[in-house]
């Protein structure tokens, strides 16, 4: 039986005019990278350093840690680069610094690289939905499903779970022993968790639990802002969702995941994951050149993407289930809603 690496898929998957137009920026730059890095590991270590030595100072403290956590978030972008093994031209650089880099993104790097692939490969794929880091019921199940699981996905749906509570559990906690990353080898996950007991032991050492204090505080924010992310790029009201093979990969890639238009501050920050459409069409093109790919593209003609502004992704958050019948994402229903339905329904069949 062939076996395919899931990160080949999106490459060999697609035929396409646009993949054609996207190879060109589907290139590493060795010299853009490492300054990229250097760059923001800096400003990490120089605003952690800072304010574990002001700690008590309000108003040094609270812009260190606000640095520290946009810079912890842009880390995990380069290691996320990495997973992709689009940010260096080299396999063995891209795997070295996203595993050196696993204590500040939060998250082995193998294990990582597992399961994001899944993603990748399983986008839009309601049949996959245990690919996604958030889990979206259809309306057919939410109407077929028990009281107390209509009460358990109503709380983990709400805003409170899923950006307040939800990304720093995840980072936190379960990311220090996934159950799959015992498929990538127990190796990484000891090597990812050894890094990060040295790093807070030393922050520890010098600076004692307010030390600790201010390294939370800073990954806190990074995982409440990050986890909007995901959530808004894949919950939008038009988003697409389907089976395959009526899904294609081209359709779930583009129309599966939106573009976030908050401005030049967040992509700077944020390594342009932003245009999150085009980097879902080809993994390869590296977060650095993601913003002038996709603006060339559109400006050919060959892409046109949904585009969420700050104010409106913040919207986003009511939308809790897929409707199949209409393809879209919809509140949670009223019973007035339900009974309209069941009685078109009845009346069409």
């Amino acid at each position: 039986m062939l076996s395919i690496d899931p990160w080949e898929c999106c490459i060999l998957s697609s035929t396409s005019d646009i993949f054609s137009a996207t190879q060109r920026f589907a290139r590493s730059d060795g010299r853009r990278a490492w300054v990229e890095l250097a760059v923001t590991f800096g400003l990490y270590v120089s605003s952690v350093f800072v304010g574990l030595a002001t700690l008590g100072i309000w108003w040094i403290t609270l812009p260190t840690v606000l640095l520290a956590s946009a810079m912890g978030l842009r880390i995990y972008m380069i290691q996320h680069d990495c997973l992709h093994r689009s940010f260096f031209a080299s396999r063995e650089t891209n795997d070295l610094i996203g595993m050196l880099l696993s204590p500040i993104a939060m998250t082995p790097y193998k294990a990582t690289r597992y399961i994001h692939g899944l993603h990748h490969t399983y986008v839009s794929d309601l049949e996959r939905r245990d690919s996604f880091e958030i889990f979206t019921m259809t309306l057919a199940e939410w109407q077929a499903a028990p009281g107390w699981k209509r009460l358990h996905y109503r709380i983990y749906r709400s805003p409170v779970v899923l950006i307040l509570i939800g990304p720093f559990v995840l980072f936190g906690v379960l990311r220090r022993l996934p159950l799959y990353g015992f498929k990538t080898g127990v190796g990484d996950l000891v090597f990812h968790n050894v890094l990060l007991a040295a790093y807070l032991g030393i922050i520890w050492w010098t600076t004692g639990w307010a030390g600790l204090g201010f390294w939370v505080a800073s990954v806190y924010f990074a995982c409440a802002f990050g986890g909007l992310i995901p959530y808004i790029v894949h919950n939008f009201e038009n988003v697409r969702w389907g089976r395959r093979p009526e899904l294609t990969f081209a359709s779930a890639a583009l129309d599966g995941s939106a573009v976030l238009d908050w401005g030049r501050l967040f992509d700077l920050v944020t390594l342009n994951i932003g245009y999150h459409d085009l980097h879902h069409f080809n993994a390869k093109i590296p977060g650095y050149s993601l913003r002038n790919a996709h603006a060339a593209l559109e400006a050919e003609g060959l892409i046109q993407s949904e585009k969420i502004n700050f104010l409106e992704g913040l919207r986003c958050l009511r939308w809790k289930l897929f409707d199949e019948e209409i393809g879209r994402m919809i509140p949670f229903p009223s019973r007035a809603m339900l009974r309209e339905r069941q009685r078109t329904s009845a009346t069409v069949g």
